[in-house]
């Protein structure tokens, strides 16, 4: 079963059915002249073959993208695997853990561009799942001029952002600094469209919803009221 769920920017593909690799193996046998049996050996961990093509918004392979798998669909999370990165053809393996569930997408090492898309893999039985297609769209930027409740600009303060995707909660954080005047700009963030909270070192916080960020554009928030 594949459901495609459109999230403005992003997709879900749910990938059911997908298969593991139960690799050979053979159970040990006792050493000659001993009478007792091998002590049990721990179960090999089956894999499932996880081919992957990352591709930019033209379809065009892209070199140097890294597949990772991770445990949560959010795109910040520590992966739980990983597999090298793509050659000129855009593509790559993954070797799943076939007994887990888990959520492919690839990764721009040099953080300009971020996945349009991204699957989630069922555990099952099986040699390998179908290949997985990721586009890549070009990062965001977003600005804001930030205020203190007295509404003088919140100069000179560490900010903190939280980006959170309406269907999977915390999505992506990012941090940067207000100049004289209380502009902060995040230069790239996932696009998409998103609840967005800032968090202002001396000056408070503010949450703000439906935030569109489109793909290589920037979206400029102009003055925010902190609480």
């Amino acid at each position: 079963m594949k459901r495609e769920i459109p999230l403005v920017l992003l997709a879900l593909f749910l990938l059911s059915g997908c298969g593991r690799d139960e690799p050979a193996g053979t159970e040990p046998s006792a050493p000659a002249g001993n009478s007792h049996a091998a002590a049990p050996q721990p179960a090999r961990q089956a894999f499932t073959r996880g081919p992957v093509l990352v591709v930019d918004a033209s379809g065009r392979p892209l070199a140097d993208m890294l597949p990772i798998a991770t445990e949560t669909p959010n795109a910040f999370e520590t992966p739980r695997v990983q597999g090298p990165l793509t050659g000129t053809d855009g593509k790559s393996e993954l070797a799943l853990p076939g007994d887990t569930h888990l959520f492919v997408r690839a990764w721009d090492p040099a953080m300009r561009m971020f996945p349009n898309n991204f699957y989630e893999v069922l555990p099952s039985s099986g040699a390998a799942t179908e290949t997985m297609t990721i586009t890549m769209v070009e990062g965001a930027r977003l600005a804001m001029t930030l205020l203190n409740a007295a509404q003088e600009p919140a100069a000179q303060e560490n900010v903190g952002l939280m980006m959170f995707h309406g269907v999977h909660g915390a999505w992506w954080p990012a941090e940067g600094d207000t100049d004289a005047r209380g502009r902060v700009v995040f230069d790239c963030v996932p696009p998409g469209e998103y609840t967005v909270k800032v968090k202002a070192i001396a000056s408070g916080q503010r949450e703000i919803g439906g935030v569109l960020l489109p793909p290589g554009g920037e979206t400029d928030l102009g003055a925010v009221t902190l609480q």
